[in-house]
């Protein structure tokens, strides 16, 4: 059994800006990083894995613009989303009749709407604020009163 204790923040909440930004910081790396795997796959036919993409993107202003191991969860779900166009390629050239017409490259999140999901894993929340009972995301000043203890969180 898996513990979640879950927070609703609307727009009217104290950290709603913040979190807006974020999540606005997200999408621009994820185009960004989308962008470089689309061209590299289109023109030279190469798929950009993950280690490559962080390598290469690791200095940039969109990856440096959020924590790092926050930055990593963003380019291991772009990564995760290209597998399973791949997977979803194979699949089609398998049997085309499980499908509506071929399956498209992953798309870029609309410039000013978009909004990408942001991760935070256990390294990237502090660990003596947790052990007071207040979840404190990495280089923000988001605090959000928790229950569950840092050994059994996963990610925010």
């Amino acid at each position: 059994m898996q513990l979640v204790e879950r927070h609703i923040i609307q727009r009217n909440h104290p950290h709603y800006q913040e979190i807006d930004q974020l999540c606005f910081a997200a999408k621009n790396l994820y185009n960004y990083a989308n962008f470089h795997i689309r061209q590299s796959f289109i023109f030279a036919q190469k798929y950009l894995d993950y280690n490559c993409l962080a390598k290469q993107l690791k200095s940039t202003e969109p990856y440096q613009s959020l924590p790092g191991k926050v930055s990593q969860q963003v380019l291991l779900g772009l990564h995760r989303n290209w597998l399973s166009f791949f997977a979803a390629i194979k699949a089609y050239t398998e049997d085309k009749s499980k499908f509506l017409g071929r399956p498209k490259l992953p798309k870029y999140k609309h410039k000013e709407k978009g909004r990408h999901l942001l991760v935070y894993t256990a390294q990237a929340v502090s660990k003596p604020k947790m052990k007071a009972g207040v979840i404190h995301l990495s280089q923000t000043q988001i605090y959000i009163p928790t229950k569950v203890e840092y050994v059994h969180l996963n990610q925010v």
